[in-house]
């Protein structure tokens, strides 16, 4: 029997902060991917260019550097490769949301938006998930607010990237509530109503060790090569 093996992915990384510096190094250790271009403000580890970026092939792209950086690239880097995005946010705004899905469509690609804190989302269809409704507490956060998403994220549009990526994969922007607090321990509590029945969420991110979205992203890339994936 002839087994085929699977080709090595070349994957480029947009940020090498808190959450980009853990997935580059994850795959410049693992077999099974290359390390493709680094593409950050500073350009230490490899260019600020976008052109100079997207000019070397590869099988995938991972924004890590939040909603900034996929209103400015989003389009070049979709016409490019598949994207892996942290900055569901910027896709609050309806033009560059429809924006994006256009250049998916034109160039045969996919984003695909992290990260995956709510319960239902992605285990039942969109069109049947009725409503979501959100509670986010975390210190620092400076307030405390009660509103429809699309109008938490013009207030807090750095805070709320999972929110907006669990309503759009779900029941849409205005079909979603969000409640905002300050508190000592960072928890996401969530409710989603579908035609099968009710999911509810309810997470506390510790943040010693590695970022917990890069766990996410991580956890992703692992299942790539998996025989088994859940």
């Amino acid at each position: 029997m002839n087994h085929t093996v699977d080709p090595i992915k070349t994957v480029s990384v947009i940020g090498a902060g808190r959450i980009g510096r853990p997935v580059l190094d994850y795959l410049g250790n693992t077999p099974g991917f290359r390390p493709g271009r680094i593409l950050s403000r500073q350009g230490s580890d490899d260019t600020r260019d976008i052109g100079e970026f997207l000019s070397t092939p590869c099988d995938l792209i991972i924004e890590c550097a939040g909603p900034r950086a996929l209103r400015a690239h989003g389009l070049a880097c979709l016409a490019a490769a598949n994207v892996w995005t942290v900055g569901a946010a910027a896709l609050a705004d309806d033009l560059i949301r429809k924006g994006v899905e256009e250049a998916a469509r034109a160039n045969g690609t996919t984003l695909r938006l992290f990260s995956p804190w709510v319960a239902g989302i992605g285990q039942v269809t969109a069109e049947k998930i009725h409503r979501l409704e959100l509670r986010v507490s975390r210190p620092g956060m400076g307030a405390k607010w009660l509103g429809p998403l699309r109008e938490a994220v013009r207030i807090f549009p750095d805070e709320l990237n999972f929110a907006v990526a669990a309503a759009l994969c779900g029941p849409g922007l205005d079909a979603t509530r969000v409640e905002l607090d300050d508190r000592p321990e960072h928890t996401i509590e969530a409710l989603a109503e579908t035609a099968v029945g009710v999911f509810r969420t309810s997470v506390s991110l510790h943040h010693e060790g590695r970022h917990p979205t890069a766990e996410a992203i991580i956890a992703a890339l692992e299942q790539l090569n998996r025989p088994l994936s859940y």
